[in-house]
């Protein structure tokens, strides 16, 4: 790796790390980090359901899937992802 590569990554290791600092020095209290002082809305909880549910290994997976089984393959996907955000 070059100087150029390290600076970049420790620029966003830094800027990863002061986002999270700032987010821990906001919290008050356990129940601020768990449930957000209870000031969460449903449709963000819904997008947060649906960010676990598609994450990397389940759409490399599907991808897979797709491969072996063709188009139906893909929709486990899509009906997954509408699905869990209904």
């Amino acid at each position: 790796m070059h100087f150029l590569d390290y600076t970049i990554f420790g620029a966003y290791m830094l800027g990863v790390l002061g986002i999270g600092f700032y987010h821990f020095r906001r919290n008050k209290n356990a129940e601020d980090y768990y449930v957000g002082s209870r000031s969460v809305s449903a449709h963000h909880v819904g997008l947060s359901i649906v960010a676990t549910d598609v994450g990397g290994g389940f759409s490399i997976g599907l991808g897979g899937l797709g491969f072996a089984m063709g188009l139906s393959g893909s929709w486990l996907l899509f009906t997954g992802l509408v699905g869990a955000w209904l």
